[in-house]
C-alpha cells in the first residue's frame, strides 16, 4: 500500500456505523513478521531508543493502509503472575494460574498502582506520528481473564461458591485499577479511542454463567466503557468465544462501540454485521482457521465480497478474526488487505 494517507475520522465514523467512501481496516495486533515486511526500524536518538518496538508498529501500521496504530500497555501497568510458569507455551491450562484462593493471599499480592505507572510513552509517542492518525489504546489484559490468571479458572468456580466475599475483592482489585488506567490513558488527545480487550467465553457459551456475568464482569466493564467515554471517544470490547446469548448487555447496559473478534465456527462475521450492525459496529471478523487454511485467492474474494456486502450501511472494518500470529504467512493475511486496497483505487 503506497502513498497511504491516514485519517482517524474514517475509524470514528465506522463506529458510530456511518458509511464511509473507502474501506477501513481494524486489526488488534499483529506480529513482528508483518510489522517487518512493512516498515523498518528507525534510527531514534537515543532518549527515544525504548520506543523502538513502537514506533516500528506506528510505521506498520499506516504503511498497510491502517488510520492508526494500537498501542499496548508494558510492565508499566501489569498484574505479576507468581504462580507455576507455563513458560513459552502456546496453549496452557486456565486452570494454571496463581491460586490466590485466600484472604491471606490477596493481602499479599502486589498489586500494581493504577494511578503511578508509568504511561509516559504514550506522550513520547507523540512526534512519531503520521499526520491524521491517532492511536487506540488497549489493556494489560481483561477484567475476567485477569481474575482468572490469578486464581485458575475451577479454582474461581469453587470460589465463587464458597469464598463469594473474597471473588468481590478480586474483581474490585482488578476492576478498579482498570478503570483508573483507562482514565489515565484515555486523556490523552492523540488517544482516539480504546480497547476492552477481555476473554468471556469459548466455543459454545460464556466461561461464566450469566447470573455470574450480571455480578461480577457486566458492572466494571460499563465503568470502563462509561470513563472511555466521559474522555469523549469510542471504545471497543475484544472477546472471543460465544457471548452471544448476553450480547444485549453489550449494547445496551454496557454501550460499547464497537466488537472485535469472530469465529465461523461461533458465528460468522457476514452473518454478525447483519444481524448486530445496526446496534454496533462490528470489527474484523475473516476467521482464523480460514485466513490459515485458504489459498490467497479464496482469502481476496471473501475479503472483497463483506466489504461489498458492508459498504452502503457502514459499521464495519475489514481485519481478521482475533489477531495476526506469527504462524499465519504473511501472504494470506496481504491477500485480505489487499481486497482494501483495490477498492481505494
Amino acid at each position: 500500500m503506497q502513498s497511504f494517507q491516514p485519517d482517524f475520522s474514517y475509524i470514528e465514523k465506522v463506529l458510530t456505523r456511518e458509511p464511509v467512501d473507502r474501506p477501513v481496516l481494524f486489526e488488534f495486533f499483529m506480529n513482528d513478521h508483518v510489522y517487518r515486511s512493512f516498515a523498518a526500524p528507525r534510527n531514534l536518538p537515543e532518549k527515544d531508543r525504548d520506543l523502538q518496538d513502537r514506533v516500528l508498529m506506528i510505521d506498520a501500521f499506516v504503511h498497510a493502509g491502517y488510520d492508526y496504530a494500537t498501542l499496548l500497555p508494558g510492565s508499566e501497568f501489569f498484574f505479576p503472575h507468581t504462580g507455576e510458569d507455563h513458560g513459552s507455551g502456546r496453549t496452557y491450562s486456565l486452570n494454571t494460574g496463581s491460586h490466590l484462593d485466600s484472604w491471606e493471599r490477596y493481602e499479599d499480592y502486589p498489586w500494581p498502582d493504577a494511578e503511578t505507572a508509568d504511561i509516559s510513552y504514550a506522550q513520547r509517542l507523540i512526534p512519531y506520528l503520521h499526520e491524521g492518525m491517532k492511536l487506540i489504546a488497549s489493556g494489560p489484559g481483561g477484567l475476567e481473564e485477569i481474575v482468572i490468571s490469578l486464581t485458575g479458572y475451577e479454582n474461581l468456580c469453587f470460589m465463587m461458591h464458597d469464598q463469594s466475599e473474597l471473588v468481590d475483592a478480586l474483581f474490585d482489585a482488578v476492576g478498579s485499577r482498570l478503570v483508573s488506567y483507562y482514565r489515565r490513558i484515555s486523556a490523552f488527545d492523540h488517544i482516539g479511542a480504546c480497547i476492552s480487550n477481555d476473554d468471556w467465553g469459548f466455543n459454545t457459551q460464556t466461561l461464566l454463567s450469566p447470573k455470574q456475568m450480571e455480578r461480577w464482569v457486566f458492572p466494571w466493564h460499563k465503568r470502563i466503557a462509561d470513563t472511555v467515554h466521559e474522555a469523549g471517544k469510542p471504545v471497543i470490547l475484544h472477546s472471543c468465544g460465544n457471548i452471544y446469548s448476553m450480547f444485549h448487555r453489550v449494547t445496551e447496559y454496557i454501550g460499547y462501540d464497537g466488537k472485535h473478534s469472530y469465529e465461523d465456527s461461533i458465528l460468522p462475521v457476514e452473518q454478525a454485521w447483519e444481524r448486530y450492525h445496526d446496534q454496533i459496529a462490528v470489527l474484523g471478523g475473516i476467521d482464523m482457521n480460514f485466513m490459515i487454511m485458504e489459498d490467497k485467492k479464496t482469502i481476496y474474494n471473501r475479503s472483497r465480497a463483506l466489504l461489498e456486502q458492508t459498504a452502503e450501511q457502514g459499521g464495519f472494518a475489514l481485519g481478521t478474526g482475533n489477531s495476526v500470529p506469527d504462524y499465519l504467512p504473511t501472504e494470506q493475511f496481504i491477500a485480505m488487505l489487499q481486497a482494501a486496497w483495490d477498492l481505494r483505487k
